[in-house]
């Protein structure tokens, strides 16, 4: 059906943008008639900016892990007609692949990223709050020893910073043990042991808790298409052209890249430039048979000056994380033999009852997209980037624990460049 003009008998409504009647609409309702979707429009207009804002706007989002599915899932509350796409299962990849921790991230104040650790306190509280069904608070403890790379006296103080950073939304306060309260506490090598601390982070099922968004985004209207490797996408006039792998053609007004480890190669293969680059850091992690505390503990690597966390885990336990570069396929990611080694060597050194190959259940391992390059895989911040070129987006890295600061910030600038801010409904977790 052809709209010939804005007063036709048909009932189709004229484009929403350029108010003539030379658009040739598909019309069906969504969210119980609550959104028209727009099939193609021939129009070389500016968005709308007469106040109010077109319900029709399609934005594609590529990527199902933790920040495509919070994207999706926010733009979906703010009326936007959202499609979800992943080459796999929502989260997968890189999203379920995590050391199972919503934190501030209490080592990058060693390198003075203040504001990130800021930003996830404050997602922190916003988790804990929202969704305690997933995430729940944890102690930590960390022993400091003769020869740990980081003094008592530095690790107190980049505690406080912590605290002082929390704000009134901190869980508890950290406090100060001797080495005979953290032998007591937990498994740990009495030998060299000056005393510690104890602080609280939180802990999340990662994997659930990326089908929780992608289920609460659904429920907001968004269509999720899983098994759908989208390969290519054109710009034609105001609208994008996306290709599946299948040979599917589809259309839309904004596209969000989310695709985490695989930017690189997404923006490479369709010629898109950007002054961001990732570098691309493997984690692994392993599952031990048994559980060895029922407080997590952090543990300073004196070799290479790394920390790594020993955290109970279900029946458990979970030691990592490594920082490797990868260098193979981001599709069949795993822990080598060298990282296994040097995670037991570790663990070894610290706890009393040493552990072997044999007590490891199993291994595991995902990759973090970390914007900047170095030969020092630790020096590389962990701050995201958000980069708009026209009705695009581009996700650099991110966070699990932020993943929701993201989504709202992407938003934004989704917004603006459509010309009107779109309030959000209220944020409800489909569980």
């Amino acid at each position: 059906m052809t709209a010939s003009s804005p007063g036709d008998s048909s009932g189709i409504p004229p484009c929403t943008h350029c108010k003539s009647g030379s658009a040739t609409f598909t019309v069906h309702f969504k969210r119980q008639a609550n959104c028209l979707r727009r099939a193609a429009v021939d129009c070389d207009k500016p968005p709308n900016s007469e106040g109010g804002y077109d319900l029709l706007v399609r934005v594609a989002v590529i990527g199902g892990g933790i920040n495509g599915s919070g994207i999706a899932w926010e733009l979906a509350r703010r009326e936007y007609d959202v499609t979800l796409f992943d080459k796999g299962e929502c989260g997968g990849q890189t999203s379920s692949a995590t050391t199972k921790l919503i934190h501030g991230g209490l080592r990058y104040l060693e390198r003075l990223h203040v504001g990130l650790v800021r930003e996830s306190l404050r997602e922190r509280a916003w988790l804990l709050e929202h969704i305690p069904q997933l995430v729940h608070r944890l102690e930590i403890l960390l022993p400091i020893y003769r020869d740990s790379p980081r003094s008592l006296a530095t690790i107190r103080l980049g505690l406080a910073l912590y605290d002082l950073l929390a704000g009134a939304s901190n869980i508890h306060r950290h406090e100060s043990h001797s080495a005979r309260e953290l032998v007591a506490r937990a498994p740990l090598v009495a030998d060299d042991l000056r005393g510690g601390f104890s602080y609280w982070d939180a802990q999340v099922d990662d994997h659930a808790l990326v089908q929780v968004v992608v289920n609460s985004a659904r429920r907001e209207g968004a269509e999720v298409r899983e098994l759908t490797r989208v390969v290519a996408f054109r710009r034609h006039r105001r609208e994008w052209s996306l290709w599946t792998e299948a040979g599917e053609e589809l259309r839309y007004d904004f596209v969000v890249n989310a695709v985490g480890p695989w930017m690189n190669e997404l923006l490479s293969l369709n010629r898109i430039r950007s002054r961001y680059r990732l570098s691309l850091v493997r984690g692994s992690h392993l599952v031990l048979k048994r559980r060895v505390s029922e407080a997590g503990m952090l543990l300073q690597s004196v070799s290479d000056r790394r920390i790594f966390f020993v955290l109970p885990w279900k029946d458990t336990t979970l030691v990592g994380t490594t920082e490797v570069m990868q260098r193979g396929s981001l599709d069949d990611v795993r822990a080598s033999a060298e990282e296994i080694e040097y995670l037991i060597a570790r663990f070894n050194r610290y706890i009393r009852d040493p552990i072997t190959s044999d007590d490891v259940a199993s291994t595991f391992a995902g990759v973090r997209p970390l914007v900047g390059r170095s030969s020092n895989p630790s020096a590389i911040g962990r701050e995201y980037r958000i980069q708009r070129r026209g009705s695009m987006i581009n996700v650099f890295g991110g966070k699990m624990t932020t993943f929701m600061s993201l989504a709202r910030k992407v938003a934004m600038r989704v917004d603006n460049y459509f010309g009107t801010p779109r309030p959000a409904r209220e944020a409800h977790f489909v569980l």
